[in-house]
């Protein structure tokens, strides 16, 4: 196992570096922030550091045919001049200086090409190949967002279930490829209200994916379209404009907010409210990265004991990021709830999302409108998202 530690000015830059030093199998095993440079805690720069590892027996190392053409190209002109010198008998002083010299990086440079040919005949060995007709698709997958890896493994799927008379077929393909998808994202589950037991649903998540508007639709929903019993009570008392959003909101729907500063009062607010069906905790943005800001934020829901904790991530975010996010939420959360996809045009990367973090999935809001831009998160929604309403053009 091979252990390093990363450090860049965020997140996207630094994966960059683990990904390119690493290899796509490398384990997170740290994320922090970290302070650089400076002079007595003035002018100081906030850097994210990463520490990762990976198995050297599985590492991916990060060539290709291009470096395996260079770096022969490189060799044969080592190998040229090294015969040129050789030939070159008139010069004592050049033969016994030079040739050794030349030997030398002459044989460095065939076991490395040996190593890198290896290594790459092993990876090409232990992947089955895609046929021609099939190939295209895994181009259309990755362009809607999702990963090469879960790409491959769909269509090297797809190879296996389909007869190869029907790789031709657009529609089977692409039939087949959603009925995966589906099956990849049945991990689904709503927000299920009792009228015999207040339910407490608390969202949380890192800065803009859009908490607030969240917990209005969900409210609205509930509150008009349910006829429920819903109070709001919000703790995200760093943004004014979040508090009055809110308490706004509430007066036009009919509902109670209240505006809680302290885990304390938090757990006083709820009490007060046991007798609606519903109670909705908004909780301020938090950066995964801020242990300060993550430990205040899990003092409130230790108070707040809420039945449901809903990580709330905007599609938006690269799929890194996304991921990283997970990790630090990871223990507080229940549910997702996925965001903006309104604003996006790749929105394959959240079957990577759905995969990878193995939560149910909530809800999805596709624009800014109350209540009506949320939809209940399906296995044939997620599909749609991921692959696109349109035929794909392949």
């Amino acid at each position: 196992m091979r252990v390093k530690r990363f450090i860049g000015g965020n997140v996207t830059e630094t994966m960059g570096k683990i990904k390119k030093e690493l290899g796509s199998e490398a384990v997170i095993l740290q994320t922090r922030q970290i302070k650089e440079g400076g002079f007595l805690g003035f002018f100081t720069t906030t850097k994210v550091e990463i520490t990762a590892a990976v198995d050297e027996k599985e590492a991916n190392y990060p060539v290709n045919n291009d470096d395996i053409q260079k770096a022969y190209e490189a060799y044969r002109e080592k190998e040229i001049e090294f015969a040129k010198e050789k030939s070159d008998k008139e010069s004592a002083t050049h033969s016994e200086e030079t040739l050794p010299s030349s030997n030398s990086e002459l044989q460095e440079m065939h076991i490395i090409l040996k190593e890198i040919k290896g290594h790459i005949t092993r990876k090409s060995e232990g992947k089955p190949s895609i046929p021609e007709p099939l190939a295209k698709w895994i181009k259309f997958l990755t362009q809607r967002g999702i990963s090469e890896e879960m790409s491959t493994s769909i269509i090297n799927s797809l190879k296996s279930s389909l007869a190869e008379g029907d790789w031709q077929d657009e529609d089977i393909v692409m039939s087949s490829i959603k009925k995966q998808v589906m099956i990849a994202c049945t991990n689904t589950e709503i927000i299920r209200p009792k009228k015999t037991k207040s339910l407490v649903v608390a969202l949380v998540g890192p800065t803009g994916v859009g908490k607030t508007t969240t917990i209005g639709k969900l409210a609205a929903g509930f509150s008009i379209i349910e006829r429920r019993k819903v109070a709001l009570i919000t703790a995200d008392t760093y943004r004014v404009a979040a508090v009055e959003q809110l308490k706004t909101f509430g007066e036009i729907i009919g509902v109670p907010v209240e505006v809680v500063m302290t885990p304390d009062s938090l757990e006083e607010a709820i009490e007060r409210h046991r007798d609606k069906e519903l109670v909705f905790i908004d909780t301020a943005g938090r950066s995964p990265f801020h242990d300060l800001h993550m430990s205040e934020l899990e003092a409130f829901l230790q108070k707040g004991k809420p039945d449901l904790t809903m990580l709330v991530m905007s599609v938006t975010t690269n799929l890194a990021d996304q991921l990283l996010v997970f990790e630090r939420f990871r223990e507080i959360s229940t549910h997702l709830i996925l965001t903006k996809l309104d604003e996006s045009f790749s929105t394959g990367s959240l079957l990577d999302l759905i995969v990878k973090t193995s939560l149910p999935v909530a809800y999805l809001t596709n624009g800014q409108n109350v209540p009506d831009d949320i939809d209940a998160a399906t296995p044939e929604k997620l599909a749609q998202c991921v692959l696109g309403e349109e035929k794909p053009n392949v």
